[in-house]
């Protein structure tokens, strides 16, 4: 057998031919604001068509509070909402001491990555060694820490994840399922955060524009996904997440919930991204990172600086390559959060 009937049987081969001939009808081209604008409005609309689009009405989110935990620096809330009829949403929100209800504090919505849902970004573990392996090595609880640090926090559970997957769902199970409907987990998803911006902004301690979006791995999916098409969400980071689709979901396999059919054909990765211009947005990625190149991060940044640099806002983009693998680094992030929110 030869190397080219080798690459002849492999369907490997055959998708990284033709995603290297696949041009994006929506790739950033503009020019100017004006160019960018329409660029923009029409990359948007396509992308939540993509998704699977989204339900036409929003209808009552019928909150309630059924927990209050007393915590160092905070109080820890177990909140629950309604996105759509039949779907309620399990989430913890975080209010530091001293936080009054005036209308005033800041807020971050944290979305979590692949494990055990909300409960890993707010620190809860059922022992040391969970804490460990879960936490610690990923430093996980980036909304214990920005709790601490005074921000207002919201942590909820998506889908198939954590209190949401009560009949073992998972990831692959449900985005297959979904694909039958004519939807996406990754567009259900980011519904469900919508929806948590809007329980959010009924909050009368939040000042609803004051409000920021973070998350790791998934979460820096999840991230990217709600803020490229959410205009409430002043500020973002983005972890653990950015290259070109090619070479994280192409060149290695990943979960079936990061990926939204027929995308590269529209718009690779960092076009997508860069609908969150002209907001301030901080990208980390490991050096190590094992689900990355390195350099198609650092070149597809460079593209998205472009986008920010037509809008208007080459200040507001950062990337945070750091010495490290795929976990949350924090390092610049905080200070971004504060400089921005």
């Amino acid at each position: 057998m030869t190397d080219q009937d080798l690459q002849s049987y492999s369907t490997l081969a055959y998708l990284r031919r033709l995603a290297g001939e696949t041009r994006p009808a929506l790739a950033f081209a503009a020019t100017n604001r004006e160019e960018w604008q329409a660029w923009h409005e029409a990359l948007a609309h396509r992308l939540s068509v993509l998704l699977g689009s989204f339900p036409s009405e929003r209808g009552d989110l019928n909150p309630r509070v059924v927990e209050r935990v007393p915590c160092e620096g905070y109080v820890r809330e177990k909140v629950v909402f309604d996105s759509e009829p039949g779907a309620s949403v399990p989430a913890y929100f975080l209010v530091p001491h001293g936080v009054r209800a005036d209308g005033t504090a800041r807020a971050v919505l944290c979305l979590h990555g692949h494990g055990r849902g909300k409960a890993d970004v707010v620190g809860l573990a059922g022992g040391d060694v969970e804490r460990q392996v879960r936490i610690r090595s990923h430093n996980y609880d980036y909304a214990h820490q920005l709790a601490r640090r005074g921000y207002v926090v919201l942590a909820p559970d998506a889908r198939a994840f954590g209190e949401r997957a009560p009949g073992g769902e998972t990831c692959t199970w449900m985005m297959t399922a979904a694909l039958l409907l004519g939807k996406t987990l990754v567009g259900m998803r980011v519904w469900d955060a919508m929806r948590a911006i809007d329980y959010i902004r009924t909050r009368p301690e939040v000042d609803p524009a004051r409000l920021a979006c973070v998350g790791l791995s998934w979460g820096g999916t999840h991230t990217m996904y709600t803020t490229a098409l959410d205009p409430r969400i002043r500020v973002a980071v983005v972890s653990g997440y950015f290259s070109t689709f090619k070479d994280t979901l192409i060149e290695r396999g990943c979960c079936p919930c990061q990926y939204v059919p027929s995308i590269l054909g529209v718009a690779d990765l960092p076009d997508v991204v860069g609908l969150i211009a002209p907001r301030p947005l901080l990208i980390e990625n490991g050096a190590e990172d094992p689900l990355y190149t390195r350099e198609v991060v650092e070149t597809s940044f460079q593209k998205l600086r472009h986008i920010y640099e037509v809008a208007g806002a080459a200040d507001r983009v950062a990337l945070d390559m750091f010495e490290g693998g795929h976990r949350w680094n924090g390092a610049l992030a905080y200070d971004w959060l504060d400089r921005w929110l």
